[in-house]
């Protein structure tokens, strides 16, 4: 019995905790809110006042002025009553003021700034409006209501005037608050100006306009339809119910704040949404009543801990001898593993060591196997060139000096020749460094061109550029140079005999590519053709490593070297240094 009733108790303890929760924190969050809203009402009241405030006085300005008072003087005559519509209608269209009208001690408009509009004030009476009864008596009149003839909601100004004949009038201005009512639509809030009856005058929700928070007292009723102030309106009541400090509209419910005007007695109020405070609380109770239910589960699950401690408490201590010992045997084998792992590591850089001394014993001994060919490629040019220079020297005994400006060029193609094979042997022989820096491609293919101009124009072959005026390429220059001269070389060779060769060369940040309309290459030597020696020329035509050379250069800085055969024949050699990025071609 006493279990059941504890367990009772407790129940009731959680339950009021969790009331309590969800009370502080909803007032927490409405009075938060109240701060927010009463913030946010005075910016909407001091732009109310000050909207109006811009307007009361151009009455003031205007009280003295001779053309009105002449028009107050003499309203039989026309052309003074139109000098005083003029004047009216300018001042109304320079301050933005929607009316500017005079009238007479009656209550009869005499002249109006909308004279020459349909909804002209010009011969109405407003002797029933409060704000011309008090400007008539020497007070400053002020008014809202909708518009006895225009049936537009508007302020009104009332101001006393009197001629040198002690005529007496008014001079009135109407202001309309659409702006600033259009204003509140724009932020998204439900915001009221209450008047002193309980009529909604001024509101962001255009449903609420003219709607009454309570039902009209037959008094209320009566001094409303007197001054005619919201007519034709029903002032119908606004269907709201209370549920405590909240109200229900249209199925939502607001929190409401207010605050005074007191021009004219007003109220403005701020509907807040209030449904998500509802929301907040709850779901902070709800944390705060899984955070309980978590506490009393850690505690019991405490004392199972606790327990089960001293149940295991035996077994640990045998456990942790056995760990000991254990531990000892692992500390032995680790330490014998690590011994194994140095000497493998060891032996593996002795490995690489060799394999790099084998790499370069195997380049020295590839130049040895191929010094006959290289004494066979040089030994022609040579012979050549001694018999070149012999008719040389006859020639210019004979007096044939245009045959030996020709022989002379015969002789200077085969030094350049035997200097491409001797340059080509120290590249390929030289242990590989790296290449990285940076070179201007345009500087390098003038540089290559020097060198390769007279075999363009000798093959009839075009070289087009599609690059941009500047291009940095992350590699020396001299290795460029090595790379552009084989690879036009190259398409030149493949070209040879082709009309219409064409050599395209297009490049651009991180990527060069050159590219021929030649033959192509088989498919059984795409694999082949940048091994070193490997050449598809005839005997005595070169050595075949020039592509090896491109591949060397390339990949000593940094770069990638792809042979590639479009659809519309010929080879198109990419070169890309882009690590991280494709290349855009």
């Amino acid at each position: 019995m006493f279990k059941h009733f504890s367990r009772l108790l407790l129940l009731l303890v959680f339950m009021l905790i969790l009331a309590l929760v969800w009370r502080q924190s909803w007032q927490h969050q409405a009075a938060e809110q109240e701060h927010r809203a009463q913030q946010q009402l005075k910016v909407y009241r001091a732009a109310l006042e000050s909207e109006i405030a811009r307007f009361e006085n151009i009455p003031r300005a205007l009280q003295s002025h001779p053309v009105l008072l002449n028009a107050l003087e003499q309203p039989g005559s026309p052309d003074t009553i139109n000098r005083a519509n003029r004047l009216l209608q300018q001042l109304a269209e320079d301050t933005g003021v929607e009316a500017l009208y005079l009238i007479d001690a009656h209550g009869l408009t005499l002249a109006a700034s909308n004279w020459h509009t349909p909804f002209s004030f010009i011969g109405q009476r407003y002797r029933f409006r409060p704000y011309f009864t008090d400007a008539l008596n020497g007070d400053v009149g002020e008014f809202y209501a909708v518009g006895a003839t225009t049936r537009t909601p508007g302020y009104f100004f009332g101001l006393h005037m009197a001629g040198q004949d002690q005529t007496k009038g008014v001079l009135a201005a109407k202001i309309t608050l659409k702006k600033l009512e259009q204003s509140w639509q724009l932020a998204g809030e439900k915001v009221l100006v209450v008047d002193k009856e309980q009529v909604i005058a001024l509101a962001s929700d255009t449903q609420l306009k003219f709607k009454t928070l309570v039902p009209l007292s037959p008094e209320a009723r009566r001094r409303l339809d007197q001054d005619r102030q919201y007519a034709p309106m029903s002032l119908a009541p606004v269907r709201i119910t209370r549920h405590g400090p909240q109200i229900r509209w249209q199925k939502a419910l607001y929190g409401t704040s207010e605050l005074a005007l007191p021009r004219l007695q007003w109220r403005m109020q701020l509907w807040w949404p209030s449904r998500q405070l509802s929301v907040n609380a709850t779901l902070l109770t709800a944390l705060t009543g899984v955070g309980l239910i978590a506490l009393l589960l850690l505690l019991l699950y405490w004392r199972q801990r606790r327990r089960y401690y001293r149940m295991q408490a035996k077994a640990r201590c045998e456990l942790e001898q056995q760990v000991m010992s254990r531990t000892a045997a692992l500390a032995a084998s680790n330490h014998q593993l690590e011994q194994q792992v140095k000497e493998r590591t060891q032996a593996e850089a002795r490995l690489r060591a060799m394999q790099h001394e084998l790499i370069q014993t195997n380049r020295l001994a590839a130049l040895g196997q191929m010094a006959a060919g290289v004494a066979h490629e040089v030994n022609q040019p040579l012979t050549a060139l001694r018999n070149q220079s012999v008719n040389t020297l006859l020639l210019s005994e004979r007096g044939r000096y245009a045959e030996v400006k020709t022989s002379l060029q015969t002789m200077e193609r085969l030094i350049d020749r035997i200097a491409r094979l001797t340059s080509q042997l120290k590249l390929f022989a030289a242990t590989r460094r790296s290449t990285k820096g940076q070179s201007d491609l345009n500087e390098a293919l003038g540089n290559v061109m020097s060198w390769l101009a007279s075999r363009f124009a000798t093959q009839g072959v075009e070289l087009k550029l599609s690059q941009p005026d500047t291009v940095l390429l992350p590699i020396e220059l001299h290795a460029l140079e090595q790379i552009l001269a084989n690879l036009l070389s190259n398409s030149l060779d493949a070209l040879n005999g082709h009309h219409h060769g064409v050599i395209t060369l297009a490049a651009g940040q991180h990527w060069l590519q050159v590219k021929d309309n030649g033959p192509g290459l088989d498919a059984g030597i795409r694999d082949k053709v940048t091994e070193p020696f490997f050449s598809t020329k005839q005997a005595g035509q070169g050595l075949g490593l020039g592509l090896s050379i491109v591949r060397d250069l390339t990949e000593a800085s940094d770069g990638r070297l792809t042979i590639q055969h479009p659809p519309g024949g010929g080879v198109l050699f990419h070169i890309d240094w882009s690590a991280n990025e494709q290349s855009p071609h």
